[in-house]
């Protein structure tokens, strides 16, 4: 793509007014080589350049290129934007953008946008962030979660105003759980009830609240055992099928992804982590490096997924030096997918069939009942399912419909 299409003149400014006329060429060559189209590089470039003009007339020590000018921009100018264009002001391509300036600079990209909040608030919430990581080793979903419910429970408390963790005391903490335990299901008030104890041990830890208050926390009840697992019965296995175009590559991949879910109970992040080399095509296993339990697992290879794993990888994958079975057919194309990548095939599955489910776990449910259906013993379901306790697989027997039924004893009627 020559500079020409992506506005010459612009192209022009930045370099004549700072002396770093190559960057915008090595964002180019690193979109092109990450696969890009040519309208989302000229979308990026030019989200590029309006962050660039932006930077430039800012405070001299305040001009790098970093996370934190980018969440600046993103957060103070975006909204109020006037620049003339072209000056891209979708939020998302623009953040799209800047996250691969800032992995062409060699820094991390912006996960979490900031959201509009009081600076002593975000200032706490990102000093948590650092805690959970360097600390607790958390994953970024889960740091991303926590701080999502802590934010939301911060500006609940406080609004506007400064900061004062004198204010968070137990009548506070069951006040605002209580009120929003009307309004969100148990499970997201447990998580949310987490996710407060583990910010107020972080206080605790940095000096900044000294009473213990965490016990205070009210916590949902919460039985495992109390509702039947969903699970996709034939008819709307039929229609999940039928879903998938085979007939194209992005297809057969996403078809080969959900039979993976579907046929061997594997989790999103299993399905994308499958590397060519872990499936034994003559023994007809595939081994899992890691699982949950950071266990490696050596798993039965159906002939079902198989059949679909051979069609993508003759047919569909297309020529990289990736060693993820699934790769990504557009930008950034051959480079293994995520878990998310997984997970958004199976929820436009969903959607294309008509059906009213949205997540991935019902796959591995309908795994399970569809094996103890077939009369598999508990303990070789819970093997496959990898399970670190029968009681976990347990609550399968429950979806054994016609077997209980036979069991059951007849309602007592009224007698007169």
């Amino acid at each position: 793509m020559s500079e020409r299409s992506i506005g010459s003149d612009l192209v022009q400014v930045w370099p004549s007014a700072n002396g770093d006329g190559g960057l915008l060429r090595e964002l180019t060559a690193h979109l092109e080589a990450r696969g890009h189209r040519d309208g989302t590089v000229h979308a990026y470039l030019e989200s590029a350049i309006h962050f660039m003009r932006w930077l430039a007339e800012r405070p001299s020590d305040e001009r790098e290129i970093a996370a934190e000018t980018v969440r600046d921009f993103l957060a103070d100018h975006l909204p109020v934007c006037g620049c003339p264009p072209p000056a891209p002001k979708s939020t998302n391509t623009v953040r799209a953008a800047l996250n691969q300036l800032l992995l062409l600079q060699g820094q991390d990209r912006l996960r979490v946008p900031r959201l509009r909040a009081s600076d002593q608030i975000e200032a706490s919430i990102r000093r948590f962030d650092d805690y959970m990581r360097d600390v607790g080793g958390l994953a970024w979903q889960t740091r991303w979660n926590r701080c999502r419910s802590v934010r939301h429970f911060l500006q609940a408390l406080f609004g506007s105003q400064p900061l004062d963790f004198a204010r968070i005391d137990a009548p506070a903490l069951v006040e605002y759980v209580t009120e929003q335990a009307g309004h969100y299901p148990p499970t997201t008030i447990g998580g949310m009830a987490c996710a407060l104890r583990s910010y107020l041990r972080f206080l605790r830890f940095s000096g900044e609240l000294v009473a213990e208050v965490g016990d205070a926390i009210p916590t949902p009840p919460s039985w495992s055992l109390a509702a039947l697992p969903p699970s996709l019965r034939e008819a709307d296995l039929k229609r999940f099928w039928g879903a998938f175009d085979r007939f194209t590559a992005i297809g057969q991949r996403d078809y080969a992804m959900a039979r993976c879910l579907a046929d061997m109970a594997l989790r999103c992040h299993e399905v994308a982590d499958m590397r060519l080399e872990a499936i034994d095509w003559r023994a007809g296993t595939v081994q899992l490096p890691q699982t949950k339990h950071r266990q490696g697992d050596l798993l039965p290879l159906p002939n079902s997924a198989g059949q679909a794993l051979v069609d993508y990888l003759r047919r569909g994958r297309p020529p990289c030096t990736s060693r993820a079975v699934f790769v990504h057919h557009r930008a950034p194309m051959g480079e293994g997918v995520a878990k998310t990548t997984v997970r958004g095939a199976i929820r436009r599955a969903f959607l294309r069939a008509g059906l009213p489910w949205t997540g991935t776990h019902i796959l591995r449910h309908t795994a399970a009942t569809r094996m103890l259906e077939a009369g598999t013993p508990l303990k070789a379901i819970a093997d496959v399912l990898r399970h670190s306790s029968l009681d976990t697989t347990v609550i399968y027997t429950k979806v054994d419909l016609p077997n209980l039924a036979r069991i059951a004893l007849p309602w007592p009627e009224q007698q007169p």
